[in-house]
């Protein structure tokens, strides 16, 4: 069931950052990774070692917002489906996979134990100029 109510999105406190990908290789971006210290799982080296997974030459900054379930205007919980067709609704889409690398180095002091999901905004999908 939605609600609606002043702490539904856009309407509601989020924590929106901007995050700078792609320009590093496949093999540039896990040695960046290791010169971070950044350890992963086994699921997360398969993820970055698999064929499909793809990095972009060009640098580009994505803007992501991170909400809750309940921000997203569901009470009770919602199937993933209901919460990717509401966060469409809103204006929002799913971030790229490559991003997940970047955002892990530009925030060192996330906890390390995360459930949100991210979305991007789809009123920023052009690559924003970059400093």
């Amino acid at each position: 069931m939605l609600i609606e109510d002043e702490n539904v999105y856009p309407d509601c406190s989020v924590e929106i950052r901007t995050v700078d990908i792609g320009g590093l290789t496949k093999p540039q971006l896990i040695q960046k990774l290791d010169q971070y210290s950044i350890l992963l799982n086994k699921y997360g080296e398969q993820l970055l070692y698999d064929e499909r997974f793809i990095v972009s030459s060009a640098k580009q900054s994505l803007q992501t917002v991170e909400l809750t379930v309940k921000q997203l205007g569901f009470s009770d919980g919602a199937t993933t489906f209901e919460l990717f067709r509401r966060a469409n609704e809103l204006g929002l889409e799913c971030c790229p996979v490559e991003l997940g690398p970047y955002l892990r180095m530009q925030y060192l002091d996330q906890p390390e134990i995360c459930s949100t999901n991210i979305f991007q905004r789809v009123t920023k999908l052009r690559p924003a100029p970059l400093p």
